[in-house]
């Protein structure tokens, strides 16, 4: 069994963090692996919990699956340990030696910056301090060199390449969105790293080789915590309420209010190509007004209908991706899944 990857399509807030749950719960993957930092939280529903994750991958939902922090992850120590012991996880948690410990001088340092914060919208946690830092080769704070984390260091590529050549699968989840891609999304209002599939698999420890599918996750509408562009920007405050109490349409790390704006099909027809998605999934159906007690398609009321026929038609991409997931509420098995099984 080999790597499925999950990117968000818009400017974050897609649902990855729940379709990663659904996968990683209905799946057989050993490991479900986290790269990025702590600045982008997913929020998992499970068990009459709600889980607003920052430092730990929703395929915690799965007991049987193996928890991995890879190189390429920004780590706030007291902030992962909480989550380890709020999700029983602890047992099963990774950590590449490699992986940066995010510190309180760059946290301070970032908050500072008046342009970071109010001009690019950072959310002050340091991982953007934290990346320059290391860019720059100036002495950084390891995981390997963090006490409390000993007990959870591995070679994680070591090991999940080992577990891919024997048989094994990887779900690897990805942050944020397309459009706050350092390398391709709206600079300068973007994060500080690549947000696409290929840049994924290097935080890592993994090529190419092993990838069976690519998830590309969109919901109807696009939303953003920061400035930066938006099409169609809604300020109708009746609409926005809908979204913010409704959608949850409310930052899980930065406790902002998201701006709301229409589905942009231009930013999505690139996510497919540049991240070569093979499948698609749909989140916050039930947002569309009327469609919320729907549970199949038939059901769909016609302004719901006609989204699932726009993304269908993503799928004249190459590398002609099909509609495989349709979350229709907020709970972890609250999905239609009208793929082929593998």
């Amino acid at each position: 069994m080999p790597v499925d990857i999950i990117v968000g399509g818009q400017a974050g807030d897609e649902g990855k963090g729940k379709i990663c749950a659904y996968l990683a719960y209905k799946g057989d993957y050993q490991y479900a692996v986290k790269v990025g930092g702590p600045n982008a939280g997913h929020t998992v529903f499970y068990k009459d919990r709600i889980y607003a994750l920052k430092s730990i991958p929703a395929g915690f939902v799965n007991k049987k699956t193996k928890l991995a922090l890879g190189a390429g992850t920004y780590i706030i120590t007291d902030w992962l340990l909480k989550e380890m012991a709020d999700t029983d996880s602890a047992n099963r948690i990774i950590i590449d030696p490699n992986a940066v410990v995010i510190e309180p001088r760059q946290m301070e340092k970032e908050r500072g910056d008046a342009r970071m914060m109010k001009t690019i919208g950072s959310v002050g946690t340091g991982l953007g301090e934290a990346v320059k830092e290391r860019i720059e080769r100036k002495p950084l704070r390891f995981a390997k060199d963090e006490p409390r984390l000993k007990p959870y260091i591995k070679e994680v590529s070591e090991l999940l390449n080992k577990s891919l050549q024997k048989g094994g699968g990887v779900l690897l989840e990805g942050t944020q969105g397309f459009k706050l891609s350092l390398l391709h999304g709206e600079y300068p209002y973007v994060t500080s790293r690549d947000t696409t599939a290929s840049t994924f698999l290097a935080e890592a420890g993994l090529g190419p080789k092993y990838v069976r599918d690519v998830y590309a996750i969109f919901k109807p509408y696009v939303s953003r915590v920061g400035p930066g562009p938006l099409e169609n920007e809604v300020t109708d405050p009746e609409t926005l309420d809908m979204h913010h109490t409704k959608g949850r349409e409310v930052g899980s790390v930065s406790g902002r209010l998201r701006r709301i704006g229409a589905f942009e099909e231009r930013t999505a027809r690139k996510t497919v190509a540049i991240n070569s998605a093979t499948r698609l999934a749909i989140t916050h159906i039930d947002t569309f007004k009327g469609n919320a007690a729907a549970r199949k398609p038939a059901q769909f009321t016609a302004a719901a209908k006609a989204f699932v026929k726009k993304i269908e038609g993503l799928s004249k991409i190459y590398p002609y991706p099909k509609l495989t997931l349709i979350s229709y509420g907020p709970g972890l098995l609250d999905v239609l899944d009208i793929g082929k099984p593998r």
